[in-house]
């Protein structure tokens, strides 16, 4: 449940930076701000700050324009040093399992147990054919220099980082209506969702399973990857590539190059979904739901549903909580709602049991 008061979502991202501000006082959460700034080519890439002094002062002026008077901030991230890992252990008592879980971390993340910080969440409890307990843990390890750049942002803006999630689990949070994390027929579970949320820079994919991550995956490909093949193949715009991607305007060749890349990225995803299925023998999934800035591709729902023969749902952040007094009209959130799933699900941490 909400513990109470004001939260602060913190989306530093490849293009730009996302915060969500989400009160907490009411039995539904209230979002009452959101609030971005765009961020020049080389800042972040990938998910990681190059110039953190850039950064804060980019959070800065942020804080300045739309006139934020809160500091404490939830600090979302993803990139490629973040490693998630599923761990089987023995079942134990909670206190006992840090200190199994702290012993044989370094067999699971190719980073030294000295240089990375770890955190991990216990997903799923079962009984071997022998009989024994067990219980499934993932873990996850991020390199400790890559986190402390984020640190260093967000503390030269004046600002203070209360806790540091997985973006990937927080558009878990925004993306799956919390009815239907709770939702049974019969006594039966409703089955794996996949989310699929590709930003500027990277894709977040996250399988859940009864309101819980069980798989999370990140590709090094975003949405500004589309952009700049069509620009560098053709000889065209940003602007221009970009209409052409969003299936704004049409360009015969420019659109050939972009369903060729986007089979190929579908691809990829397919082939991670087949390896979660590899390792856990679980057939379940029965949706994807998509989302992020980078996904607003012509045909990509159609080419995903045909290459992960699974229906496609866009996603809808704004599900989970009621609508303040947001300076946007309606058309205006309807297009930004694409963007803002990391950034509001990290607000709505607290929310959660």
């Amino acid at each position: 449940m909400a513990r109470g008061g004001v939260a602060l979502g913190l989306d530093i991202s490849t293009g730009s930076i996302k915060v969500a501000e989400v009160n907490l006082t009411r039995q539904e959460p209230v979002l009452t701000n959101i609030a971005i700034i765009m961020l020049p080519e080389g800042v972040v890439r990938e998910g990681e700050i190059d110039d953190p002094e850039a950064v804060a002062g980019y959070l800065r002026e942020l804080w300045k324009q739309n006139k934020i008077g809160r500091k404490k901030v939830i600090v979302g991230v993803a990139n490629q040093k973040v490693i998630v890992r599923p761990m089987d252990l023995p079942y134990m008592p909670e206190d006992e399992l840090e200190s199994a879980v702290k012993y044989q971390v370094q067999e699971f993340i190719p980073i030294p147990i000295d240089d990375a910080i770890v955190g991990y969440e216990v997903v799923d409890e079962y009984m071997t054919g022998e009989e024994e307990r067990m219980q499934t843990v993932l873990l996850a390890a991020a390199h400790r220099e890559m986190i402390q750049s984020f640190m260093d942002a967000v503390g030269g803006a004046g600002l203070h980082p209360v806790a540091v999630e997985l973006k990937a689990f927080a558009i878990a949070r925004s993306l799956i209506k919390k009815e239907y994390q709770f939702l049974e027929e019969e006594g039966e579970a409703p089955g794996s969702i996949c989310i699929i949320n590709i930003g500027a820079g990277i894709c977040n994919i996250c399988v859940v399973k009864e309101g819980t991550p069980r798989f999370v995956r990140m590709l090094m490909r975003g949405g500004d990857f589309f952009t700049r093949l069509i620009c560098e193949k053709l000889s065209m715009s940003p602007a221009e590539a970009e209409e052409i991607k969003r299936g704004r305007s049409s360009d015969a060749e420019a659109n050939a190059l972009l369903q060729r890349e986007i089979k190929t990225f579908v691809g990829e995803i397919r082939r991670s979904l087949e390896y979660y299925i590899s390792q856990t023998q679980e057939r379940d999934l029965n949706k994807v739901i998509l989302s992020g800035s980078g996904s607003k591709m012509i045909n990509l729902p159609l080419e995903l549903n045909g290459g992960l023969r699974l229906p496609i749902e866009i996603g809808h952040p704004l599900q989970n909580v009621q609508l303040g007094k947001l300076p946007y009209s309606p058309e205006e959130l309807a297009e930004l709602e694409a963007s803002i799933a990391v950034c509001v699900g990290l607000a709505i941490r607290d929310t959660e049991e």
